[in-house]
């Protein structure tokens, strides 16, 4: 009881007891406390950045040792495309372990990838990482050795596929500016290159080949400065391809090539796939419907890649062959036809096939690198089925890979309907 004060029992309009007595009743205000649940729910469930410039103790952090773990696991396969080392599953993330740069990529891409098909929450980590990776790599100056051992490539190479899974406006802006690391192209040749600058290199070009199929322009890189591949490994099969690839894009998106160049870079084409070995080939094709595409299995996924990059060199011949000589170009598979078909045809033949191969392997090393031919030959399907059937693959593939097909979808969906 205070002076002229009591507390009542607060009842509404007017305290009961306060009004038999003829005091006033204290009401002490409650505080009221909001509680934002999604800023706590976020917060409870975001991992405790590390330290990037110290790679061992930033995995001390669970969160973090699962990033790294998940890029050995499910992440390094894209760029261990036809190397039986696994350099990039193996000496990169060894190399990581003691290197700020190369670690910052590739925790960077692992938490982007898992952002963008498991959990959310790894978005942060993956802006952090980012743009501590961003930020190492412009500080490089000419002479810096990461430049020389493959480690700045391989980062670069990483960044480029974080860049696309963030659905960045400019996803070539780092392979534009990766140029300069790749563009050693002598150290290829040279008994002191780095194996990881080998593959560094590799995946480099393999990237330039599919920005170049998106945008129709050439190559950045230099080919012509790249010497004889050597062929004791069967993965060089795809790297000869690879080369011929980019040597007909340059072709096409550069400058209008004559008959004669046309006619080489045919001759080229068809040598290298005549050096496949039968075991590189379809093991099995199935016959299907003319209204769906074929299913087409093969060995290995650099095989099927192989396969993706002499399809798509003979699709763009087939696009700027002289009428004459359309008879002359490749069939989509050994048993396929070779006579009397139109551009038309031919055309759609490549593109079904190369759709075929990608959506039976189903390997996300294969698919990340069939997205290249299939934004360019695919257009070219006129099966209104089939076109279907594409996109309905294309969107399956989000869910496990995290690539942004929807571009991918709508570009296609636009020239399909362009008169």
């Amino acid at each position: 009881l205070t002076w002229g004060f009591t507390i009542g029992d607060e009842k509404l309009p007017v305290c009961g007891q306060c009004a038999k007595t003829g005091q006033y009743c204290i009401r002490p205000a409650k505080p009221t406390q909001f509680i934002d649940y999604a800023k706590t729910k976020a917060r409870r469930d975001e991992p405790t950045l590390g330290f990037p410039v110290n790679p061992s103790e930033a995995l001390k952090n669970p969160d973090m040792a699962h990033y790294f773990h998940h890029y050995i696991s499910d992440v390094a396969s894209w760029y261990d495309l036809g190397d039986s080392s696994r350099r990039f599953a193996t000496v990169v993330s060894e190399m990581a372990l003691g290197e700020p740069l190369l670690f910052s990529a590739v925790i960077a891409l692992s938490a982007m990838h898992i952002s963008q098909t498991t959990a959310k929450t790894a978005m942060r980590a993956a802006q952090f990482y980012h743009g501590h990776c961003v930020r190492q790599l412009i500080a490089l100056h000419e002479e810096n050795p990461l430049l020389e051992n493959g480690v700045a490539l391989a980062a670069a190479c990483l960044l480029r596929s974080y860049e696309i899974l963030d659905e960045d406006v400019d996803p070539n802006r780092h392979l534009q500016g990766a140029y300069s690391l790749a563009s050693r192209e002598r150290l290829l040749g040279d008994p002191s290159a780095t194996a990881l600058f080998t593959a560094g290199f590799w995946n480099y070009l393999r990237e330039d080949i599919t920005f170049s199929l998106f945008e129709l322009c050439p190559l950045k890189i230099d080919l012509s400065a790249v010497g004889p591949l050597s062929a004791d490994s069967g993965h060089n099969q795809l790297n000869g391809m690879s080369m011929i690839l980019g040597q007909i894009i340059n072709a096409a998106f550069d400058r209008s090539a004559s008959e004669d160049e046309w006619t080489a870079l045919l001759s080229a084409t068809k040598s290298c796939y005549d050096m496949f070995p039968a075991r590189q080939r379809p093991f099995s094709r199935a016959v299907r419907p003319v209204e769906a595409l074929p299913r087409v299995w093969l060995l290995q996924d650099s095989h099927a890649s192989a396969m993706h990059y002499f399809l798509t060199a003979c699709c763009i011949l087939a696009v700027f062959a002289p009428p004459d000589r359309l008879s002359s170009l490749p069939a989509e598979h050994d048993a396929g036809e070779r006579q009397g078909r139109s551009r038309a045809d031919i055309l759609e033949a490549y593109a079904t096939e190369i759709c075929g191969i990608a959506f039976t392997t189903r390997i996300p090393s294969v698919l990340v690198n069939a997205f290249g031919p299939i934004s360019y030959c695919a257009k070219f399907i006129q099966q209104q089925a089939v076109r279907q059937e594409v996109i309905r693959n294309l969107n399956g593939c989000k869910k496990v890979i995290g690539w942004p097909v929807g571009r991918l979808i709508t570009d296609l969906q636009a020239s399909w309907t362009d008169p």
